[in-house]
């Protein structure tokens, strides 16, 4: 077997936190130049994306192999790995929700809506939304109140 290019998953984790910050800034969200506060009075802190992140990106940044990823993502091969990939497929996929909800059009919303039914239905972990609730919005989405 191929030596491995991680010691550790905390250190592969690390590695995968640096790439998401090697692309992205925290900033406050403002209104009118006026810092936007949180219901606590705290001003509100965001993670905005200089660039979109990417497996592509993350492997370079890694420098390693699409390939060496996937291996590291499979939890029988390497349990000690779960927590890094699962950071990287979390944070991913938080940016890639944002990006479609920010749109103007609601194609992007119905996407990920459809695409938590087929997760419902393949028997995988669930959005937070119950299978109601989205089945609410869609139907919402498809006959919108003029």
């Amino acid at each position: 077997m191929k030596k491995k290019h991680w010691k550790s998953g905390r250190a592969l984790e690390a590695a995968v936190e640096g790439y998401f910050r090697s692309i992205s800034r925290t900033v406050t969200a403002e209104e009118r130049g006026i810092p936007i506060l949180n219901d606590d009075g705290e001003p509100i802190r965001y993670r905005e994306y200089v660039i979109p992140p990417t497996i592509w990106g993350l492997c370079t940044h890694l420098g390693i192999s699409r390939t060496a990823w996937e291996s590291y993502c499979d939890p029988r091969r390497f349990p000690e790995f779960r927590g890094a990939a699962e950071l990287a497929r979390d944070l991913m996929q938080d940016w890639s929700q944002r990006a479609l909800l920010s749109r103007k059009d609601v194609r992007g919303l119905i996407y990920i809506l459809q695409n938590a039914r087929e997760t419902l239905r393949e028997g995988e972990e669930a959005d937070s939304l119950s299978l109601s609730q989205r089945r609410a919005i869609l139907e919402e989405l498809e006959n919108p109140e003029e």
